[in-house]
């Protein structure tokens, strides 16, 4: 056949092609525009019968507005997100800045978010608010029944410089709740702004009496314990340092605390598992629209291998989620607790035509090297398919998890000095003076009885290292001198 008739074939077949998928095109566009029908008669309506005079301008904006918020709204996804012109232009000025915080760490409590520590010269600081302060408010919104993701991620968290208002409540340690009773104390606003803040994303299971935490949770079988807080930039390299100081130490097994872990940076997520891992899928994104994208573990750098027990609970989430799903799937590790939280999901923002703003959506979802989808999505929760299901289920009941929060409250808060309590004229707070001397007597027993999550993980490398022996408590944590950091 002449290469002229191949052509005019082809040409022949597209135009058909058009012809055919045009009415289809159009037919789309008339059902869209049939149904902003009545928002049209309602504008019209508006402008011809209203009693005072409108701004058609303001109106159509208004109308516009509504419908993007209301269409976002509808998707049932908390981080889909509709920006307006204003909030827009907002939002481009401070991508370029970084985020930041208040520089304190706390924990979810049923009267708001506890203050257990805060980084030295840090926005908090510089405020006075003091560990045992309890956070009930920011911007006006209370923080109670918040899940502590939310409450750290979408609430304390932001861009550097920007303000913010908190509500403190101090309570009196002389009153406690009673009876249903709210305890007693003082409740202040604050208005500070946020900074960059480095926190040690690195914690033990126990703080030493020069202020750092011990690692070493059984000196005799060699089981060290570390506690990760947060997926920041520097993770990788600050557990370089507790392992290696570990393995000097025999390290032979290990248990890794990713419990209220509410994530970080998918690169420090990856460069984490990657050090438990020589080899094999960490982790996929997918969606419906993008492109698959797949990050493995390589050999170099790889840890030796041990026994490892991860611990997680509701409030593991994000880049945490990853590791736990990654050494989980590859049977690295064994993980013991709770479901986690299900959050793992990809964000993109979307500018809209004519400078109408943006929408951030949701393009992407993670998967586990086995092939779950960590996002809790409506579907997940009908089937139970959200997050990482332990290997080894160990539920609390709120009593249960009331005596493991103490505990880990108290291990975990910081020791003010009596100076500061001084400079701030606030004598309802614990002194901390107190809290060497309490912890002195025999905290890992002490631990282990308020954990039962902890002690499971124990009890598991136990047997793995005694081969089967009966587990025993650990050696008295006073002697590890050597896991004092």
């Amino acid at each position: 056949m002449p290469k002229r008739n191949l052509a005019w074939i082809i040409i022949i077949a597209m135009i058909a092609l058009f012809m055919w998928q045009l009415p289809q095109t159009i037919a789309g566009r008339d059902s869209v525009l049939k149904a902003f029908g009545p928002l049209v008669d309602a504008r019209a309506q508006i402008r011809k019968r209203y009693v005072n005079e409108v701004d058609d301008d303001e109106l159509v904006h208004a109308a516009v507005d509504a419908g993007i918020q209301a269409m976002v709204r509808d998707l049932h996804d908390p981080h889909a997100v509709y920006l307006n012109k204003q909030q827009y232009d907002r939002f481009k000025q401070r991508t370029g800045g970084r985020y930041g915080g208040i520089g304190v760490q706390v924990w979810s409590t049923p009267a708001g978010l506890e203050v257990l520590s805060r980084v030295p010269k840090s926005p908090a600081v510089a405020a006075r608010i003091m560990p045992g302060d309890v956070i009930t408010r920011i911007e006006g919104k209370p923080t109670a029944g918040v899940p502590l993701v939310e409450a750290v991620n979408n609430m304390l968290n932001g861009p550097a410089d920007t303000q913010l208002r908190l509500t403190v409540f101090t309570p009196d340690p002389q009153s406690d709740a009673h009876q249903g009773e709210p305890r007693k104390g003082k409740t202040r606003e604050i208005t500070l702004y946020r900074a960059m803040i480095k926190l040690d994303p690195v914690h033990g299971w126990a703080r030493s009496p020069c202020g750092g935490w011990r690692y070493m949770l059984d000196p005799e079988l060699g089981i060290g314990y570390i506690r990760l807080i947060r997926f920041s930039s520097d993770v990788d390299e600050r557990l370089d340092e507790e392992i290696n100081r570990l393995r000097r130490q025999d390290l032979r097994g290990l248990i890794l605390d990713l419990r209220e872990n509410p994530g970080g940076l998918l690169d420090s997520a990856r460069e984490v598992a990657d050090k438990f891992l020589d080899d094999g899928l960490i982790v996929r994104t997918n969606g419906r629209r993008t492109d698959e994208k797949q990050w493995f573990a390589m050999r170099e750098g790889t840890y030796p291998r041990f026994p490892m027990a991860v611990l997680v609970n509701g409030s593991t989430a994000s880049a945490a989620e990853i590791v736990a799903g990654a050494l989980r799937d590859h049977r690295r590790a064994v993980v013991i607790g709770e479901r986690t939280y299900g959050k793992g999901s990809v964000q993109e923002v979307v500018e809209l035509n004519h400078g109408n703003g943006a929408i951030k959506l949701t393009t992407a979802y993670y998967y586990l090297p086995g092939g779950q989808c960590i996002q809790r999505t409506a579907q997940s929760v009908k089937t139970g398919t959200w997050g990482v299901e332990p290997n080894l289920v160990v539920n609390l009941t709120p009593s249960q998890h009331a005596k493991w929060l103490a505990a880990w409250r108290e291990i975990g808060r910081e020791a003010s000095t009596h100076e500061e309590m001084q400079e701030s004229g606030d004598q309802a707070t614990t002194l901390p003076a107190e809290l060497p001397a309490r912890q002195r007597v025999d905290p890992a027993t002490r631990l282990l009885e308020a954990d039962l999550q902890l002690n499971k993980a124990l009890e598991y490398l136990l047997q793995r290292l005694t081969r089967g022996k009966k587990p025993r408590r650990p050696a008295r944590a006073e002697a590890d001198l050597q896991g004092i950091s």
